[in-house]
């Protein structure tokens, strides 16, 4: 009794594409509007607290640049998001990429005043801090 064999299955010619498809039938302009509505106050703070325990948080480039300058740390933006926060402002559509931006506002580890703006993206899990002051 040898090893098992994987059993191929022939498809006839006639399952095979004969003409090369013209053209994308993908609607490049529906892409620019948001896809789902933005999520209100309490299901942002469900997706926030979630992925503050089992996804992860990332820095956008503009933020990690201005970390030194206004002197926040990660610790003050994971106190904040494990905290009491609120949304400062109505979310804002992001045309060029295609997604939902939320302004922040609560409490770093000393209990200044902090703002961040921050993206969601909950298949992924993840948080990115656009901005923060």
């Amino acid at each position: 009794m040898g090893p098992k064999r994987t059993k191929v299955v022939e498809f006839s010619k006639s399952f095979v594409a004969k003409k090369p498809i013209p053209e994308s039938s993908i609607d490049v302009s529906a892409s620019s509007s948001p896809s789902q509505p933005a999520l209100d106050e309490e299901g942002l703070r469900r997706a926030v607290q979630r992925i503050v325990y089992y996804g992860e948080i990332k820095e956008s480039f503009h933020s990690t640049s201005e970390r030194a300058e206004r002197n926040i740390s990660q610790d003050d933006i994971l106190a904040m998001l494990e905290g009491r926060w609120t949304l400062a402002a109505k979310p804002d559509w992001d045309k060029a990429h295609k997604n939902w931006e939320y302004r922040l506002t609560g409490a770093d580890l000393e209990g200044d005043e902090l703002v961040l703006k921050i993206t969601v993206n909950e298949e992924m899990q993840r948080i990115t801090i656009i901005t923060k002051y």
